[in-house]
C-alpha cells in the first residue's frame, strides 16, 4: 500500500511539473522607418466609358471609372453601378489634383 501511494504521489508530481511551463521573457522592439514616397507622374486622360446597359434596379446611377496609381503605373478601374445613400445624393467622382509640385489622389464621395 505504501509503495502504491508513493507511486501515485510521484506520478502526480511529474504530471504537475509537466504542466508548468518555464518562464519566458519576450521583448518586442518597434522601429518606425519613414518611407519616402515618390509622387506619381501626371495621370493620363480618363478612358471614355459608358454604362453597360440599363441600371440593375431603380435608383441606381452609373459611377464612372478612374485611373488609380498602383505604385508603378496608372491602371484603369472600371465604373460600376452605385446606389445613392439618400434621395437627391450626387456622386462627386475621384480624381487627381496637382498639389505641392506633384499629384495627390482625391477620393470620390456622395454629396
Amino acid at each position: 500500500m505504501k509503495q502504491l501511494t508513493l507511486i501515485a504521489a510521484a506520478t502526480a508530481a511529474l504530471a504537475v511539473a509537466g504542466l508548468t511551463a518555464p518562464a519566458q521573457a519576450r521583448v518586442y522592439v518597434g522601429i518606425d522607418i519613414p518611407l519616402v514616397g515618390v509622387a506619381p507622374p501626371a495621370p493620363p486622360p480618363p478612358v471614355v466609358e459608358y454604362a453597360p446597359g440599363p441600371a440593375p434596379a431603380a435608383g441606381y446611377v452609373w459611377v464612372p471609372g478612374y485611373r488609380a496609381w498602383n505604385g508603378y503605373t496608372y491602371v484603369w478601374v472600371r465604373g460600376r453601378w452605385g446606389h445613392p445613400p439618400h434621395y437627391g445624393a450626387a456622386w462627386v467622382g475621384p480624381g487627381w489634383e496637382h498639389w505641392n509640385g506633384g499629384w495627390r489622389w482625391r477620393r470620390g464621395y456622395w454629396r
